[in-house]
């Protein structure tokens, strides 16, 4: 069988964990069945088996920083993250995992208010993508991706390819050259209900100085828009996952977001 590996970095007791992984699967167009999960925060590394995947994504995370730092697994993490990239196995980061692949090859990340993002935000497509982009050539040249973060990317390790931006954070998607393996800032596997149900779980970590409740759903439910472009982008990779033989990957019809038109 054909397996997608989702590699997570969340707390036992996170209920964004299984939430993660529909979000992902709705996204992928791919029956949850059809994936495994590796945690590195609950998971062992000596644990972790690339055998039978035939592509990698990584999520986000609620309770860490890679800035900060702090945790016992961090070089475990991206020892992993150089372990997936040395595999050749098509891989996708998102938002915490585009994070990890750009400081496990050199980049460089900093805590910035000036640059979080928490909502829906416009996305431009860089030069470097053109229209025999396999992925990202299929775009707009702008369009709008569901974000939440505090960490950024400031600056960009040799060997990668910047692929898109946004008004607050300039580095939102790279190619790692030479390899199948994309990665973006937003959260292409979220649509805007995802995003906000996201959004109150963390509510008290990302709500407005003096808010109540209600004033931070109000907030919340201001600042997402649907963004089904950029939630194509994974059913998108997904078709494009070779096929070995004897193995194949049944593709389900991913919900489009009820208010995308």
């Amino acid at each position: 069988m054909t397996t997608l590996l989702l590699i997570q970095a969340r707390r036992l007791a996170d209920p964004m964990a299984h939430h993660e992984l529909e979000v992902f699967a709705q996204a992928c167009g791919v029956a949850e069945d059809r994936f495994r999960t590796f945690n590195i925060v609950t998971d062992p590394l000596h644990d972790f088996d690339l055998r039978g995947v035939a592509a990698v994504l990584f999520g986000g995370s609620g309770d860490f920083s890679l800035v900060q730092g702090g945790f016992e697994w961090h070089g475990d993490f991206l020892e992993l993250i150089r372990r997936v990239l040395a595999s050749r196995i098509p891989t996708f980061g998102s938002c915490f995992g585009f994070q990890g692949i750009l400081q496990a090859l050199g980049g460089k990340l900093a805590t910035d208010p000036e640059r979080s993002e928490v909502g829906t935000f416009e996305i431009r497509l860089t030069e470097a993508v053109t229209e025999e982009d396999r992925l990202f050539g299929a775009l707009p040249a702008t369009f709008d991706a569901q974000l939440g973060h505090n960490d950024s990317v400031i600056a960009l390790p040799a060997g990668v390819t910047h692929l898109a931006s946004s008004d607050r954070c300039f580095y939102q998607a790279i190619r790692v050259d030479g390899l199948p393996v994309v990665a973006t800032q937003f959260h292409p596997e979220l649509t805007r209900e995802g995003s906000l149900a996201r959004f109150l779980n963390y509510l008290q970590g990302y709500k407005q100085p003096g808010q109540d409740l209600e004033e931070a759903i109000a907030y919340a439910e201001s600042m997402h828009r649907p963004s089904p472009h950029a939630s194509s982008l994974l059913q998108a990779f997904t078709e494009r996952l070779p096929r070995p033989s004897g193995h194949h990957l049944t593709l389900i019809s991913s919900p489009s977001e009820e208010d995308a038109s």
